[in-house]
């Protein structure tokens, strides 16, 4: 547990880890380190290992800029730097070869855990995981007897909507937009983080519980529902799992019915080729460029591929893709 009791400004150590790779945050403020040991939650093991990235991060007031950066963060980058800018809520700056973070965010966005975690925490993470050995895959995740099965598709096709239809299905949701894939020593490892699951509005129409909320401006400009789905659906979470299969989500017209038909079997080679593009590259400058990236996901590609063409009801075509997965992939 965090201790809130100490003085304002006193800066703590504390140890977190991303994929079971260990960072260290230092920090002047009791609340952003509660928050952020909750968003990169540390086992003991990880603990006692010496850190592989270090964040040192300060808390101050709002500052009074003329670009309040309601749209944030603004990014700009050369080499190794990248620089998050936060308009009148902070900045946030990242030498990539030297792994190390260090910025100023406001009271005011400390004072909102959700947003922290959404537009600072997940961004660290994000800016990071290729530094730190890690592969970024554009696909939702969900885990039924400890292993993952992730679904991998293009922006606006239907990832998250079918996702959360699978955990409602019983399925544990692991990430519905990125998931990490790592290296251990017992094989690949999909890990997910403590993010928002974003749902176009559309979606209302098939979990009324939205109807509720109302969407918002996304960091990506569209306008979502943002909300915590192991708390508001209620769904079970997963943090980290051995993968053992992956699904391409396509639109196409054949997803209305019950049947089957709309899942097939898709090869490798579409597989690879579909999650490399949605890889985000590396600057030319920077140290050590993930050069492994390929090889994990060739490696991924070796367990079982399916092809789901979505068009209709997810809760019709979850249940059908997890009867299929179910018996020839997580039994």
């Amino acid at each position: 547990m965090i201790e809130s009791r100490r003085n304002a400004g006193e800066m703590r150590s504390i140890p977190l880890a991303m994929a079971g790779i260990p960072l260290q945050l230092c920090t002047d403020s009791a609340a952003l380190a509660e928050i952020a040991a909750g968003f990169f939650p540390a086992a003991e093991f990880e603990t006692a290992r010496q850190a592989r990235a270090n964040l040192t991060m300060f808390v101050r007031k709002r500052r009074d800029i003329s670009h309040p950066g309601d749209n944030f963060p603004i990014f700009r980058g050369r080499d190794k730097y990248v620089h998050a800018d936060y308009g009148s809520d902070g900045s946030v700056w990242f030498d990539l070869n030297a792994r190390a973070v260090s910025g100023i965010v406001s009271e005011d966005l400390i004072a909102d855990a959700d947003l922290l975690r959404r537009t600072v925490l997940a961004v660290i993470a994000g800016v990071l995981a290729p530094s730190l050995g890690l592969v970024g895959l554009h696909a939702g995740c969900v885990v039924r007897n400890g292993k993952a099965v992730l679904l991998a598709a293009a922006s606006g096709v239907g990832k998250s909507t079918l996702t959360l239809a699978l955990a409602l299905q019983g399925w544990s949701l692991l990430a519905d937009d990125w998931t990490f894939v790592a290296n251990s020593p017992t094989g690949l490892r999909a890990w997910g983080m403590l993010t928002a699951l974003k749902l176009l509005p559309d979606a209302v129409s098939y979990f009324p519980a939205l109807a509720a909320l109302s969407p918002a401006m996304a960091l990506n400009g569209e306008m979502s529902f943002e909300v915590d789905p192991w708390n508001f659906f209620r769904v079970d979470r997963a943090i980290d799992a051995a993968p053992a299969s992956l699904v391409l989500l396509e639109r196409g017209p054949c997803a209305c019915c019950r049947s089957h038909s709309h899942i097939k079997r898709c090869e490798p080679e579409e597989m690879q080729t579909a999650l490399l593009r949605e890889i985000e590259e590396q600057p030319v400058g920077v140290d050590g460029r993930n050069d492994n990236e390929s090889s994990m996901i060739e490696q991924l590609c070796t367990l079982p591929c399916f092809k789901v063409r979505i068009n209709g009801d997810p809760a019709a075509i979850a249940a059908d893709l997890s009867s299929i997965l179910t018996e020839q992939v997580c039994a």
